[in-house]
């Protein structure tokens, strides 16, 4: 591309930002900037704009290259919530699982395991309402975020017995499960994948028509009528 170029296109009425865009494009340049030549470009109505593109055609190529980089940028993983917290895909994206309350009532045997620092017991929650707000089917894809330092298998699936009004479990304490203890009737075992740090999507196994929910650790304090929280959900079919 040369003066001439520019000139026949000043002349066609063309704006800045389309000469600036045919000059950046332009697989060679060989533009004359020398005085005489800065004079018939001005006398020409070629704006100053276009001029320094002309005498430094290398820097106006360089200047979009941040505008490439951010749209050549991949897009932000559909898996990986920001926030910690049980996440369902519904209608092809993630929606965040509202938490009930629980109650709870310490039952079994309380003691500690000297060799592994353990309470081993099991605690009574009960949560209000015949059932969960969210009714999905047993295909159903969940997403887990879970704190720093935390594991999956921290988190424990139960099972949920209907009682009147109310929805009630027994769940294991300690971060080990003890068949002793009575908590197994509730508990359900899941698979896990990781799919971003700290992220994990998980497989539902094969549930009955019913309520259930995840309990997340920390959430069996050793106070008796202590609360903590439930992520629930029922199975239509």
């Amino acid at each position: 591309m040369t003066n001439k170029d520019v000139l026949d296109l000043v002349a066609l009425g063309s704006g800045d930002d389309v000469v600036i865009e045919k000059i950046r494009t332009a697989s060679q340049t060989g533009f004359d900037t020398d005085l005489e030549s800065l004079k018939t470009l001005k006398a020409e109505h070629v704006s100053d704009a276009v001029t320094r593109v002309m005498i430094n055609p290398k820097a106006a190529i360089a200047s979009v290259a941040p505008t490439a980089s951010v749209a050549a940028a991949p897009s932000a993983n559909p898996d990986a919530p920001e926030e910690i917290g049980v996440y369902i895909r519904m209608a092809g994206k993630l929606t965040e699982v509202a938490p009930e309350v629980v109650g709870y009532k310490t039952g079994g045997v309380m003691k500690t395991i000297a060799t592994q620092g353990w309470d081993k017991g099991h605690r009574n929650g009960t949560v209000q309402g015949p059932k969960s707000v969210l009714q999905v089917a047993s295909d159903a894809e969940f997403i887990i975020r879970v704190p720093e330092g935390t594991a999956i298998t921290e988190y424990q699936l139960l099972r949920l017995d209907m009682k009147g009004n109310r929805r009630e479990f027994r769940a294991w304490t300690g971060g080990v499960f003890h068949s002793s203890e009575g908590a197994e009737k509730n508990a359900e075992k899941f698979e896990s994948e990781k799919v971003a740090p700290r992220t994990f999507r998980v497989k539902l196994p094969v549930l009955k028509k019913g309520e259930y929910g995840f309990l997340p650790p920390g959430n069996t304090s050793g106070n008796i009528a202590s609360s903590g929280k439930l992520y629930t959900f029922g199975i239509i079919e």
